[in-house]
């Protein structure tokens, strides 16, 4: 998840732009967008967003989530589904504890690039982990409240920058047996408290500098490239978890990290 609590700067309707693109893309695909947008403002000189633009992209990333699982999300509040209800809650506890007890030490780490480059080469490892789960365990389970606990501690680890939340909580669920496509789906319905207590959280933090009108443009431009790339991001990481091929997104993440390191 993004964690750029940052001030206001002068931010073009083109770098607001790129940087929903690349929160559209990251915070699905198992690459991080936390590290992305750290690196994507370190190393090119974009503007750093407010905070409040960082809200935004997380409204527009909640938004493709929210209607892309709509079916799943009305099935659940129709047949007043309280197991998956308990299974969502059990699994965001971990990561609001971590950032309650965390919180400083982990917002220090955003300002570190090389921090992300060795936290790119730990989600690579998990996904190779993930993809060797995926190739040798054929169990078929369902999600269950210890289960969803497990995960939920592969999200709150995902709160370091560099490190893909929903690279760690697929993988997490792949390694207790649970069914691909059912990995995907509870990844991403876990995802939909985490973003918003993520944007909750920032709101608290928001002041007068942070929302500037003469900006409204791009704070609508980059909310609505979050949105509409989430949402053609996410059937393609379904159709890639069907083939069997997270082990792609693992070497992406290792190469980053190796470059990273060398070029730092």
């Amino acid at each position: 998840m993004a964690g750029l609590a940052t001030q206001v700067s002068d931010m073009t309707i083109f770098e607001a732009i790129i940087s929903g693109i690349v929160q559209g893309v990251t915070e699905f695909l198992p690459i991080s967008s936390s590290g992305h947008l750290v690196l994507l403002h370190h190393f090119l000189g974009l503007s750093k967003p407010s905070i409040f633009f960082d809200i935004c992209l997380h409204v527009g990333t909640l938004g493709a989530v929210m209607i892309y699982f709509r079916k799943e999300i009305f099935l659940i509040i129709r047949e007043r589904d309280l197991f998956m209800i308990s299974c969502l809650v059990i699994g965001t506890i971990p990561a609001i504890i971590a950032a309650f007890l965390f919180k400083e030490h982990i917002e220090l780490l955003f300002a570190r690039p090389r921090v992300v480059a060795v936290m790119f080469i730990v989600t690579a490892l998990v996904l190779f982990g993930g993809q060797y789960c995926l190739r040798t365990r054929n169990k078929k389970l369902k999600v269950k409240r210890g289960g969803s606990f497990f995960v939920g501690l592969a999200q709150a680890v995902a709160l370091l920058p560099g490190v893909s939340r929903s690279g760690t909580t697929i993988s997490a669920a792949l390694a207790l047996g649970v069914e691909p496509e059912t990995a995907f789906r509870f990844s991403f319905l876990l995802a939909i408290p985490a973003i918003i207590g993520a944007a909750c959280y920032q709101a608290l933090n928001i002041g007068p500098s942070d929302i500037l009108p003469a900006e409204i443009p791009e704070y609508a431009a980059g909310t609505i490239a979050a949105f509409f790339v989430g949402l053609m991001v996410l059937p393609f990481l379904l159709k890639v978890i069907r083939s069997r091929r997270l082990y792609v997104f693992g070497v992406y993440c290792l190469l980053s990290g190796v470059s990273l390191l060398l070029w730092i």
